[in-house]
């Protein structure tokens, strides 16, 4: 209230410029600055803001802006909580990662149906793979796209999977039913998120 009180005490002297007044509390960061309009004129366009309506609009104001750094504070001050990491021991006997291998395809929108018929022969011949844990397909709901997910035992067993006859009929095919050249990635995975998931 006393800063209010004196900064109408200088509006009524006369026209100042804009300052800006540095807020301490105890508590608040020290660098925080609040600007501030300086005064008005008397004879001025804005004589009227200096009447006691004016002046309890602007004591709302400030107090409004007193809650919102208040808050500030308080979410500045707030500490992260994080969980301690937890170590996971593999014993030397148990597989330590799986291999993750996602394949992306846009199919030609006239031959999907012909896709679709050469992906499920492909999906049935890795899914009868001992080393294939799993075969997810997902297409997409606007577009003639494809998401293959197939998560093996390792690389090798992923690898030899490429060269069975199976395999290689579907990429022949694809050939002619893409619009793009497929994108594969790869990806290990601890196989402990497998056993967990699966259990």
């Amino acid at each position: 209230m006393e800063t209010t009180e004196e900064q109408t005490r200088r509006e009524r002297r006369g026209p100042s410029t804009p300052e800006v007044l540095s807020t301490q509390r105890p508590g608040r960061r020290s660098g925080r600055r609040v600007p501030r309009l300086g005064g008005f004129s008397p004879g001025g366009p804005w004589s009227a803001a200096s009447s006691p309506g004016f002046l309890e609009e602007d004591s709302q104001w400030a107090t409004q802006i007193d809650r919102l750094q208040r808050l500030i504070d308080r979410l500045e001050k707030k500490d992260l909580k994080l969980e301690p990491l937890e170590e996971e021991v593999i014993e030397g006997n148990t597989k330590s990662h799986i291999l993750l291998v996602q394949r992306q395809m846009a199919v030609v929108e006239e031959d999907a149906r012909d896709f679709q018929l050469a992906l499920k022969h492909y999906a049935d011949g890795a899914a009868a793979q001992s080393g294939c844990l799993r075969i997810s397909i997902q297409k997409l709901s606007n577009e003639s796209r494809y998401m293959i997910y197939e998560f093996w035992e390792n690389s090798n067993l992923w690898n030899s999977h490429l060269q069975t006859n199976y395999s290689k009929t579907f990429q022949r095919s694809n050939v002619d039913f893409l619009e793009t050249p497929e994108l594969t990635s790869t990806m290990l995975v601890p196989a402990s998120w497998w056993i967990l998931n699966n259990n």
